[in-house]
Parts: C-alpha cells; sequence; structure tokens
C-alpha cells in the first residue's frame, strides 16, 4: 500500500466519507461534431453523473469526451455555488490536481530536449543548495516515475530535511514532495517561475488560453466555489453535510494548474497524438517516444500499473489507458485515455479529496460508451454509485465488550447495519474492513473489523474492543509506552485533517486501519520497504508527546 500524508490522513478517520449533499440543479450537453450515436452516448453520460451527484452529494460535476477524429462532447451538472444557485458552466475553471503532474513532466522534457538538465541528471546537482540524506543517487527520471524514495508529501524545507528511504529504482512509491521539487528545478532551469515555465512550454503551444499554471486568489471569481465534508474529525455516511473549502494559493508542479473543460478537450488530443509517437507542438516525435517509453512498475498504485513521466498505464477491458487523477482541498479530477480506441474523458468535481471520492467511473464509463459506438459493440453497463458490502455475512454477528456492552451486526442483501439498545443504525463501507456508523456514539470512530477465515471475531471502536466469543477472552491492553503516544493530533493546515492514533492489541494504529512499526532509530513507519514515511513524537509533557511529525510535517495533540 502506498502511503503519504494525505493517504494517512484518510485512514486516521478512516477515510472520511461525508460528501456535500446533491445540489438540485439539472445537467447540459454540449457538442461539437459527431452524429445522433455521439448525442445519445452523451444523454447516457448525463444521466450517469446525474447518478454521481446524487448517491456521492456531489455539488456540481463538469465531464468531458474526445475523439481522434475531433468530436468534443460536454456535460455539465450541478452547482457551481450552491447558496448563489450558480450551475457549472463551460467556463468555470477546475483544479485538475496531480493530473498537473503531466504538464510538469512535458515541461521538464521540453526543457531536455534543449540540452539544459537530462533524465538522468542527479537531483542535488539541478537544484543548488539541494541536500538529500542517501540520496546521491537519484537522478531526475526517478522523481519523474515516483521512484526515488523521496516521502509522500514531506515539506521542501523542514527542520527533518529530506531523505530517500530506499535505493533508487528498486521500488515505486508516489512523491507529491518529488514533483514539487520539479517545479523549483525547471524554475531555475528555465530562469522563470515554474507557472510562467508550463504555461509558455505546454499550456499556450496547445492553446489552452483558459486554463492557469498556478492557483491564486486574484483568480478566484473564475472558479467553481469548491466544497468539502463539514465535519473533519469523523466518518460519515454519504451524501453528507458540507461547508465551502478554505482556499489555498499554490504554485508547486504536483499539483497547480486549473482548467475549463474546453482546454482539457485540447490537452486530451494533444495526448492521443502523443500515444501515436507526435510532440508537437511541446515535444519533438522522436522526444514524444522517448516521453512515454520505459515506465516504471508501479504496484503501489494498482496491481499491474505501469507509471512514467506523471502518466499512470492502466489496462481496461484489455485495452492499454493513459489514466491520472487528482485530489485537492476542494475538487477531485480525473482523466483516461484509451489509446488503442482512440477516446478519451476527463471529469472534475468541486469537492475535496476528504470525500473519499474520485470521478475515475465517470472517465471510464465515457470511454466504454465512446468505445462501444465506434466499435458497433455492447453498450456498457455503469459501475454501481451506492455503497454496497460485499459478502455482508462475514460481518454480521453479536459482539460483546469487556464492560457487558453488546452491538449486533445485521446483513442484508449488499450491506449491513448496526442494532444496539433497540436502535438500527445504518453502515456504509470505507476502507475494507472499516465503516462509518450511523449512530452519534461510533461516529468519531467508526467501527473496524478483524477477520479470521473471513469471519469477522472482534470489532473495534477506537481502543475498545468487541468479540464476538468473548468467553474466549479479549486482547490484553496496550502497554503504557504506547498508551501515551495514542491520541488526537491535528494541524491547522487546510490539506490537513486530524490524526487518531490508537494503542491496542500491542500495536499503535492509524485510524485503526494502518499498523505503525517502530524503527531501530526510534522513527516510526509502516513496515513496508517501499514507504519512506516516517512519524516522530516529540514535546513530551507530563510523559505524553503533543506535538506528531509526520514525514516533517506538524500535528498537535489536542482533545485528548
Amino acid at each position: 500500500m502506498n502511503i503519504n500524508r494525505r493517504t494517512m490522513l484518510g485512514a486516521a478517520a478512516i477515510l472520511t466519507a461525508s460528501a456535500a449533499t446533491a445540489a438540485p440543479a439539472g445537467a447540459a450537453i454540449r457538442k461539437s461534431g459527431g452524429g445522433r450515436a455521439h448525442a445519445k452516448a452523451l444523454e447516457k453520460l448525463q444521466a450517469y453523473a446525474e447518478q454521481h451527484r446524487a448517491d456521492w452529494g456531489l455539488p456540481g460535476m463538469t465531464v468531458c469526451v474526445v475523439d481522434k477524429e475531433g468530436f468534443t462532447g460536454f456535460v455539465t451538472s450541478g452547482l457551481a455555488n450552491i447558496d448563489k444557485k450558480v450551475p457549472v458552466g463551460p467556463d468555470h475553471l477546475f483544479q485538475i490536481g496531480s493530473i498537473s503532474k503531466m504538464f510538469a513532466a512535458l515541461t521538464l522534457w521540453s526543457i531536455f530536449e534543449e540540452g539544459k538538465l537530462s533524465p538522468e541528471t542527479p537531483l542535488v546537482d539541478a537544484l543548488p543548495g539541494l541536500k538529500v540524506k542517501d540520496g546521491a543517487a537519484i537522478q531526475l527520471q526517478h522523481v519523474l516515475d515516483h521512484t526515488s524514495g523521496l516521502p509522500g508529501d514531506a515539506p521542501v524545507v523542514s527542520e527533518l530535511g529530506l531523505w530517500s528511504g530506499y535505493a533508487p529504482g528498486s521500488h515505486w512509491s508516489y512523491s507529491n514532495t518529488g514533483y514539487e521539487l520539479l517545479g523549483l528545478i525547471i524554475a531555475n532551469a528555465d530562469g522563470r517561475t515554474y507557472p510562467e515555465s508550463v504555461a509558455a512550454r505546454v499550456l499556450e503551444p496547445l492553446g489552452m488560453d483558459q486554463s492557469i499554471g498556478a492557483m491564486r486568489v486574484f483568480d478566484r471569481d473564475r472558479y467553481a466555489t469548491g466544497y468539502e465534508p463539514a465535519y473533519s474529525d469523523r466518518t460519515s455516511l454519504r451524501p453528507g453535510p458540507l461547508a465551502p473549502a478554505p482556499w489555498v494559493d499554490s504554485d508547486s508542479a504536483a499539483g497547480c494548474i486549473a482548467a475549463t473543460a474546453g482546454d482539457m478537450t485540447k490537452f486530451m488530443q494533444f495526448l492521443l497524438g502523443l500515444a501515436e509517437g507526435k510532440g508537437g507542438p511541446v515535444l519533438s516525435d522522436a522526444g514524444a517516444m522517448k516521453f512515454l517509453a520505459n515506465p516504471a512498475d508501479a504496484p503501489g498504485w494498482s496491481p499491474g500499473v505501469k507509471y512514467g513521466n506523471g502518466i499512470a498505464r492502466v489496462e481496461i477491458d484489455g485495452r492499454p489507458f493513459l489514466h491520472h487523477t487528482g485530489g485537492m482541498v476542494s475538487f477531485v479530477s480525473s482523466l483516461h485515455v484509451d489509446t488503442e480506441t482512440g477516446v478519451a474523458a476527463f471529469s472534475s468535481a468541486n469537492i475535496g479529496y476528504p470525500s473519499g471520492y474520485r470521478p475515475k467511473d465517470m472517465t471510464i464509463f465515457a470511454c466504454k460508451l465512446m468505445h462501444a459506438m465506434k466499435s458497433n459493440g455492447e453498450e456498457p453497463e455503469p459501475k454501481e454509485t451506492k455503497p454496497t458490502v460485499e459478502n455482508p455475512e462475514r460481518f454480521s454477528g453479536v459482539f460483546t465488550a469487556a464492560n457487558g456492552d453488546t452491538i449486533e451486526i445485521a446483513a442484508g442483501k449488499d450491506s449491513i447495519a448496526m442494532r444496539r439498545g433497540g436502535v438500527e443504525s445504518r453502515m456504509q463501507p470505507v476502507v475494507e474492513t472499516g465503516f462509518a456508523c450511523e449512530a452519534p456514539e461510533f461516529a468519531v470512530t467508526g467501527l473496524v473489523f478483524d477477520l479470521e477465515e473471513d469471519k469477522a471475531v472482534r470489532v473495534w471502536a477506537g481502543e475498545v474492543e468487541y468479540a464476538a466469543d468473548p468467553s474466549a477472552g479479549f486482547k490484553p491492553p496496550a502497554p503504557a509506552d504506547l498508551s501515551a503516544l495514542a491520541g488526537v493530533y491535528q494541524s491547522d493546515d487546510a490539506w490537513s485533517g486530524p490524526i487518531s492514533l490508537y494503542a491496542r492489541d500491542g500495536a499503535l494504529w492509524v485510524g485503526n486501519v494502518e499498523q505503525l512499526v517502530q524503527s531501530p532509530s526510534g522513527d516510526w513507519g509502516f513496515g513496508d520497504e517501499s514507504s519512506p514515511e516516517k512519524l516522530r513524537f516529540d514535546g513530551v509533557l507530563a510523559g505524553r508527546p503533543h506535538r506528531l511529525l509526520l514525514s516533517g510535517f506538524p500535528y498537535y495533540r489536542r482533545f485528548s
């Protein structure tokens, strides 16, 4: 599992599942080119967008599709501003998140073609003053491919400095920190800021004149309003309440580009050409071939996936796709390019990454619709949008705590519910064995199941154990040194939710779903050799630490 600051924050609250209440606004369709079959495909995509908004509670969404013959289609759905009831329109900017990494990689490769740097340039040589512990062997290509060993979301400048967690090229771990460094390297090599460089080298040549290379509050009125879950301290069932998300300025190459749907169709047309070895007007054709050659194995993304130069290579229905998603404080996005069929789709919603949502099922369905239309194949069935539980019987039973409190988990057809004190409460899956629960007493902790032979043997609510067979005894209490570390750690940074650490079952757990392991140096990690993340505790008062450093980023003890 690829763990970094953002995925850990999700685990800390069992990957918070709350989202905005669906906005009461219809969808609109526009297209250029194509015929009746294209219009029919857009109608089905429109219906699926409405289904996503209803079941996930999305405020608004934009979707666009293209094919290499020149067709472009658009679906806008919901509201760009709920209070003012402004519908999502064609000119609204959406932050594309980590899809920006494609733009950063293209910018750097255009610099490679000028001979200023090369993929083999050592990272520490490319940026004067940069120091990376155990990082002398890192090359720029390692950073572009996420095989550098750099931590996921460490500050570029912090008291811990930077480090590599493994020999470059030996593992894969996603690193926003690495791409932020690439932006600084581009600026140094190009003699202008990164936003100026990406605009001059990629956005402007592609005619993306409505898009911007940095997120600045100056441009805020051009954006759809972003939203986030209203309660960041708990797991929530979806759809749920929302609040306007805070604004965050950023010029980080890891994810700072905002674009309109119209401009994203231009980028996707470029990617379709890139897949055929056509680099213009950004790279030479020879450069395009090199750009897409030799991606690294990326099992941390998903088994069988490869990743290179800001682009994931996935297989869907036996066909190769170029792919990326993006998650920001107030927007989530997805892009798929079916290189064999010659179609592509982009989608974005104005809700932040803590919702647990990415519109990748939208873009997959859009590409499948276009493929079926072009091949006269069977029309695809869209993926279910409602939360469902696979084999719910494995979670059913009566579970008892040491104090005698009991909860009953009842299995439905594709769901489970909790019964306690004569009250039935809904539950929804959030991670494989972790659930959000409607009951107020479990709203913050959620419920996490331990399975043995595919059957639940206990349930954890924070550090409280409910056993299926209490006669067999309960897990011993955590030792005092671990209990001293447990608690709620928070940061006021807009990217950061609370980190809940539980001491139970002889170990320290993040949100009850990820176990921490202490290294001989005293730092804590995830026991996975491909994870370079480090946790460190300090500021000990009355025997308990009051600060946690997650790969150099500070969190402070509160409410515990």
